[in-house]
């Protein structure tokens, strides 16, 4: 390194200690990347490659951001995985004492280490987690962009799948581990599949337990960890330091916003899986992989970012404690009820941003002028919403009133000291409003006057003097001078200095002169100097308020949540569900699936019912044509359920929900590469998974079970399948199949009821009537059903052919049960059905369409079975 530059050998120094990090070297109003960082930067962010001579034969590699940009550049690397490395100048440039100017790294940018307002999504939580793997299972997620720090620690034969069912709710945007955790990553189907990042391995001797403990201990300032939850939780705590220790590399500052740590116990939410989330379309949409067309695009109509943020950790996380749900239920009910306060509420918090991040930036030592501007309007703008809030009787909207802190003392401050008109970037601007600090108002004024009082100087000294030539003048040289003309340099004052003498005069300075040029010329640096002082000052005032600041955002956003809930309630008819404790019953008048009624008018949608228990109607074997909306009617019966839990009204006439522990569903399938599986070996790893862990509480949905294999063996698996879950796991079941041969359950296997979404038969047609009623369907209608997707009509002809031609030959499978012989009783249980069919049917909800309908459907029934 002999032959490098000074400024060179530095980098080199400064990179070998970052060699995992793409390095931005500040050099006056750049920052400028070399050698493989320059080559690997210039491709990711399109720059022109140039070269620099730094002592070596050739030139090296270069190529720079202008500092004012540098966070758009960032955000660029940082999506296409890269970790930054911000080396800042920490020295005066224009202080030639020093052969080199001091600089040193003051931050890594990392994907879950983000902090800047234009790379993260204002609607999303960015979190950082950290895995430790050994007997245990320990967990940690901190999003440093809101303080938010939570953990929990899992144990027993599911940890693997409670892992990656936490990892996905919380979906971080970098996983650390230790070795174990890293070795076992590598076949997490959430890994492989893409949902969450791959694991990047940290130092083993973070997760060390008395190394975490006392970062923990001392980083919170405490003796304890017992009021944090985590006593007796090692793993967890582990986890907990290694991520402190983490964000303290990186960061390189007191990170005094982290809020105390939260102990996640698992039972605290709803149970989701990875395939249920993508089936029910939690957050994204199925196909296209974005949020409209998802649940929480349906629900959120929050004004402030902080409350959509939450929105959607709920939306990921339903409630399991039914006091909390019914606490969520009655605000959104006093909402729903009171329109005008509400619509004041929805007003009044479209002044209020994102409170939350800002609050971080004030620790983070980030915050800008503009930043005090929209943090006073924000906090302006509470003293109308405890107003409105104080009008609500609901324990959760009192709740929400008291954890408000207006702060005015704050608003007041911030008003006094910022200008409102200030740019986002300041940089020469004026941003501290006059009248503020005494010393700043004579800077700004010289600053904008300084040449206007020279001139005044110079008509006064022409007045006082007499010399009617006497004239102001400037040059780099001598900077201001007098000029006075030979004719009258007999009549220069004492107090004038010679400074240059002319053939037709001769210049002179005067102490008042310099005086005046000092204080003119020193303004503009001497006012931006004293700016940033004062606003240095200001932000360490705000320090002190940073928890009140972070309980009042939680109140806010949660505020903002149950507006929301309600402003959707109301726009889409939607009602109160009872949670009931008291039984399992799963009851459901007149339901719509939220997301499909979206797309059709309301009074299209054809509305339907659903009971379920874990006793007589356990389980609904749901028969019928494709695109009858079997499927349709399956999720939304899914999404009603954990709407519930995440304490929104439902689109029903009616609703009672039980608790429900974890909703499972297995709808569709193909092959997946990533795993290395066949569609039928994808659909069986999905339905091992629900018979090993659904529990009599759980919601299961099954569709055509069975189908990716032979005919005999698919109906025989999707036989076997539903006797054991409506036999075993005794769960609530919705069982769409077009094995109709399955309807023979009803009666032999207890719970199982038949139910089939009618159709109907038009010219050689069919019409779907989506309407969902008791007893197995007569028929498949596959090849009206493949007339009207568009197949040619010469080959539905011939499938007709083929149909009566088996029905002839009496190609049929001989199910025959070790127990019992099912065709001979063919007979009985279609009696069986039809007698259960009139005993469940209620006269009195029926209509005389129906009630034809139905009569229709069990006489076919009978006939079939003669």
């Amino acid at each position: 390194m002999a032959d490098f530059s000074p400024m060179m050998k530095h980098y080199l120094q400064t990179k070998e200690q970052y060699k995992d990090c793409i390095l931005l070297y500040r050099l006056g109003d750049f920052y400028e990347m070399f050698f493989e960082d320059a080559q690997k930067a210039s491709k990711i962010l399109d720059l022109t490659l140039t070269g620099k001579n730094c002592g070596m034969d050739e030139r090296a590699p270069m190529c720079g951001v202008p500092y004012h940009a540098v966070d758009s550049y960032v955000a660029k690397l940082i999506a296409a995985g890269q970790k930054v490395a911000i080396c800042e100048q920490l020295s005066d440039p224009k202080d030639k004492s020093r052969q080199i100017v001091e600089r040193d790294v003051v931050r890594v940018i990392t994907p879950g280490t983000v902090m800047e307002s234009d790379i993260l999504e204002d609607n999303r939580s960015n979190y950082i987690a950290a895995v430790i793997m050994a007997e245990k299972v320990g967990v940690a997620f901190c999003d440093v962009s809101t303080g938010e720090f939570c953990a929990s620690e899992l144990s027993g034969a599911s940890q693997i799948k409670d892992l990656q069912e936490l990892l996905v709710s919380y979906r971080p945007a970098e996983i650390l581990c230790n070795s174990q955790a890293k070795q076992a990553s590598e076949s997490l189907e959430c890994v492989k599949a893409g949902y969450v990042p791959r694991f990047s391995q940290y130092e083993e001797s973070n997760f060390d337990k008395k190394r975490a403990r006392d970062k923990v201990l001392s980083h919170y300032k405490i003796s304890t960890v017992d009021g944090f939850g985590l006593s007796g939780k090692n793993f967890a705590l582990s986890a907990c330091g290694a991520l402190l220790f983490y964000l303290d590399e990186t960061q390189k500052r007191e990170l005094s916003h982290l809020k105390n740590i939260r102990y996640v116990d698992k039972s605290r939410y709803m149970s989701i899986d990875v395939k249920t989330r993508r089936n029910l379309e939690l957050t994204v949409s199925y196909r296209e992989n974005k949020r409209t067309g998802s649940l929480l695009w349906l629900l959120d109509k929050t004004q402030t970012s902080m409350g959509a943020r939450l929105l959607a950790n709920w939306v990921d996380r339903p409630l399991q404690k039914a006091s909390m749900i019914n606490a969520r239920l009655d605000g959104v009910e006093e909402l729903y009820s009171k329109y005008l306060l509400r619509s004041s509420l929805v007003k009044a918090l479209g002044s209020v941003y994102d409170v939350e991040r800002l609050t971080s930036k004030i620790a983070y030592n980030t915050l800008a002028p503009k930043d005090c501007v929209t943090l006073k309007k924000s906090l302006q703008a509470l003293p109308q919403i405890k107003t409105l809030l104080a009008q609500f009787d609901s324990k959760i909207l009192s709740e929400l009133n008291n954890g408000i802190d207006c702060m005015q003392n704050v608003a007041d401050e911030l008003d006094r000291a910022i200008d409102e008109d200030v740019p986002a970037v300041v940089k020469d601007a004026d941003f501290i409003k006059r009248g503020y600090n005494a010393q700043l108002d004579e800077l700004y004024d010289f600053a904008q006057n300084g040449g206007q009082k020279i001139s005044e100087l110079e008509e006064y000294e022409r007045n006082h003097t007499g010399i009617r030539t006497l004239k102001l003048g400037y040059n780099k040289i001598f900077g201001y001078y007098f000029e006075v003309s030979n004719s009258f340099k007999d009549m220069v004052p004492p107090n004038f200095i010679r400074k240059q003498t002319l053939t037709t005069g001769e210049r002179f300075v005067s102490p008042e002169l310099k005086e005046l040029e000092e204080k003119m010329l020193s303004a503009t640096e001497g006012k931006q100097q004293l700016q940033h002082k004062l606003f240095e000052q200001l932000r360490k005032a705000l320090l002190p308020y940073i928890p009140a600041l972070q309980k009042t955002a939680t109140s806010v956003a949660t505020l903002d949540c149950l507006l929301s809930l309600a402003v959707v309630a109301q726009a889409n008819d939607y009602c109160k569900p009872k949670i009931n404790t008291r039984s399992t019953r799963l009851q459901i008048t007149e339901g719509r699936h939220p997301i499909v009624e979206c797309y059709l008018k309301r009074d299209n949608f054809i509305t339907n019912d659903v009971l379920l228990d874990t006793e007589e109607n356990r389980t609904m074997v749901i028969t019928g044509p494709n695109m009858a909306g079997k499927s349709t009617y399956m999720r939304q019966v899914a999404l009603i359920t954990l709407m519930a839990h995440i304490g929104s009204f439902v689109p029903a006439a009616s609703a009672e929900i039980p608790i429900v522990d974890r909703i499972f569903t297995r709808v569709g399938a193909s092959d997946d590469l990533a795993f290395n599986q066949s569609t039928f070996m994808v659909e069986m790893v999905e339905v091992a998974n629900i018979l090993n862990n659904a529990t009599q509480n759980s919601l299961i949905i099954l569709d055509e079970v069975g189908r990716g294999t032979s005919t005999f063996d698919g109906l025989s698996i999707a036989w076997a399948v539903m006797e054991y879950v409506s036999a075993n796991i005794r769960a609530k079941t919705l069982f769409a199949t077009h094995y109709h041969e399955l309807t023979d359950l009803e009666g032999k296997v207890e719970g199982v009821k038949n139910y089939r979404i009618t159709v109907k038969e038009y010219n050689g047609s069919v019409i779907f009537l989506h309407k969902i009623a008791r007893g197995g369907a007569n028929k498949s209608f596959g090849i009206e059903v493949a007339k009207l997707a568009g197949v040619p009509d010469e080959v539905c002809a011939r499938a007709k052919q083929i149909v009566s031609l088996l029905e002839n030959s009496n190609v049929s499978f001989n199910l025959q049960s070790a127990q019992e012989a099912m065709q001979n009783r063919r007979s009985a249980r279609a009696a069986q059905e039809v007698c259960a069919v009139l005993r469940d049917t209620d006269m009195n909800r029926v209509s005389p369409i129906e009630a034809f309908d139905i009569l229709n459907n069990l006489v076919k029934r009978v006939k079939e079975n003669e």
